[in-house]
């Protein structure tokens, strides 16, 4: 019995510290958001976001849409991000 129950609080232990390290959903959506457009303004662009879906994609992988408007002109950005944990890597392509 008594290994049961240590077995059972290495296996909770083990499942909060995971947890612990991942970046929910919606936090990694609004670092998204926030960097594309922080990357916009570098670049003297107004981004404004009206949409940004995130969904799972393989591994660690994540793909979406974010749509908006630059200037007046609606835009949608197809974008991939890979969550790293305590960082991700962002890629984002303009649909033309």
């Amino acid at each position: 019995m008594k290994k049961y129950i240590v077995s059972l609080v290495f296996a909770f232990s083990a499942l909060l510290m995971l947890n612990g390290c991942m970046v929910s959903e919606d936090k990694l959506t609004e670092k998204v958001q926030q960097s594309i457009v922080e990357y916009e303004q570098a670049e003297g662009k107004q981004l404004q976001v009206t949409d940004l879906k995130l969904e799972k994609a393989e591994g660690k992988g994540y793909k979406g849409v974010l749509k908006g408007t630059i200037d007046g002109k609606e835009v949608i950005y197809d974008v991939d991000v890979v969550d790293e944990g305590s960082d991700f890597d962002l890629d984002w392509k303009l649909r033309e």
